[in-house]
């Protein structure tokens, strides 16, 4: 029963140890909804959003999640609920932008 108990206990403390662990290579995150992207949290440039949502505008996206991660060094798009020619839009957009411009641009509005 005590190593049940324990167990759990364990499992609590780690949730978020592995969300922060996650979120350390996140550069920024965007939600789409009724066609509009809203930054949600991290860091990137105004013009970056404004040709993301240029992209979601122009392919009639209602819904949808993008997250940009660093992976190898460079930026990464995972995103949900977009078709594959928005996203190799998102990615031919993205692949114009280092790492360190994102990381430099702020809070966009």
């Amino acid at each position: 029963m005590w190593l049940v108990l324990g167990l759990a206990v364990l499992a609590v403390l780690a949730i978020p140890l592995v969300v922060s662990i996650r979120r350390s290579t996140e550069l920024f995150v965007i939600r789409i909804d009724a066609g509009r992207a809203r930054f949600i949290r991290g860091r990137m440039p105004q013009r970056l959003l404004n040709e993301i949502s240029d992209v979601v505008r122009r392919e009639k996206i209602r819904t949808g999640l993008i997250r940009c991660v660093t992976e190898g060094g460079a930026p990464r798009i995972t995103a949900t609920g977009l078709g594959d020619g928005a996203a190799q839009q998102l990615r031919n957009i993205l692949g114009t932008y280092q790492v360190a411009q994102i990381r430099a641009g702020g809070r966009p509005k």
